[in-house]
């Protein structure tokens, strides 16, 4: 159990959505924050070839989700308004990261960059990471609720062996009132 491995190493809390069985464990998304979340919740997305999930947490000051989208057109933009609609009930600034499994001119995240600022951009590219040329991991803030919050720098991480993608980091602050 890797996650809770790098959650006891750091001393931070982890949140784990399995999406399918894998080689005797399971395989999915996961999140490692300092502060515990106030609440979560798991949705399960359309992928064709293999469930995909988007895991929502919820914090004191904002929500987080964590995702990773099919490799299938047709669902990521079937997801993107699943994600939509999920975030349209929620009531603090949300943050969004994960593989979204496409680049910035497919039609899923076009749709997704009605809501959201994504705080990555074509210069940061992650896939394949021996030798990055396609951006398809992001973050983004919730354009109608970004007022609060704000990008201070993002980078992706010189790492070529640890994952298939590299890293995509993104220091965030909140605003004060």
């Amino acid at each position: 159990y890797v996650l809770g491995e790098l959650a006891n190493r750091t001393e931070m809390h982890d949140y784990y959505a399995p999406s399918i069985k894998y080689k005797g464990g399971k395989y999915g998304i996961g999140i490692l924050s300092k502060q515990p979340a106030l609440s979560l919740q798991q949705y399960p997305l359309p992928c064709r070839k293999e469930p995909r999930t988007m895991l929502v947490a919820e914090f004191e000051k904002f929500y987080f989700i964590c995702t990773h989208l099919s490799l299938v057109e047709e669902d990521r933009v079937t997801s993107a308004g699943i994600i939509r609609d999920v975030v349209a009930k929620l009531d603090k600034p949300v943050i969004i990261a994960g593989d979204f499994n496409a680049t910035p001119d497919e039609k899923s995240i076009k749709h997704l960059s009605q809501g959201f600022h994504f705080v990555s951009s074509p210069t940061k590219l992650t896939f394949p990471a021996d030798k990055p040329e396609i951006e398809i991991d992001y973050i983004g803030l919730l354009l109608a609720r970004a007022t609060e919050i704000e990008e201070v720098e993002t980078y992706v991480v010189e790492a070529a062996v640890e994952s298939d993608h590299r890293p995509l980091v993104s220091e965030i602050d909140f605003k004060k009132r």
